[in-house]
């Protein structure tokens, strides 16, 4: 099994070429699409996100991504701590999904 990681900036044509590789039968892993799914299913996590961040980061126990964003793109440190909470769980999410 090869493992492909797809990297790039924005208008860089990742969009594309992912479809490319689903087109041809390939397993994708898109990590932007499973961190969001992690902070709204991982407990462990949601309690992390909140106690960082406050009760304001979910409404109706669905992630408040405006809310979310206008605090961590104002404050470096709480992007990073953030960063710091979801990097891990989105990295052992990838490991499990290799493994399958």
């Amino acid at each position: 099994m090869k493992v492909v990681g797809l990297t790039g900036g924005i208008g860089s044509g990742k969009s594309t070429v992912l479809k490319m590789f689903q087109e041809l039968g390939a397993e994708t892993f898109v990590a932007d699409i499973e961190a969001k799914k992690l902070m709204n299913t991982n407990k462990e996590l949601i309690k992390d996100i909140k106690q960082l961040l406050g009760e304001q980061a979910y409404i109706n126990n669905e992630l408040n991504r405006s809310f979310i964003s206008k605090v961590v793109f104002n404050n470096k440190e709480k992007l990073m701590a953030l960063n710091k909470l979801v990097h891990p769980k989105v990295a052992e999410h990838f490991k499990k999904f290799i493994k399958k």
